[in-house]
């Protein structure tokens, strides 16, 4: 049961960690950067609109490269 709860997990491994990784590394460059952000967007929007785009491709695809 274990086993099979772990593979369900893992099998959106790049959307979760696009979520837990990208999105605050994204959102905390643009900060940093002080990137204007399109029509008042919050920073971790747009790091988490950015973050999913490339977790749904990677996804897709089954790699990141």
């Amino acid at each position: 049961m274990r086993i099979a709860t772990l593979r369900h997990i893992f099998r959106f491994g790049p959307l979760i960690w696009a979520a837990g990784f990208l999105t605050p590394l994204l959102s905390q460059t643009f900060q940093a950067l002080d990137v204007p952000m399109p029509i008042g967007m919050p920073p971790l929007l747009a790091g988490f609109a950015i973050a999913m785009t490339l977790g749904i491709c990677a996804q897709i695809r089954g790699r990141w490269i």
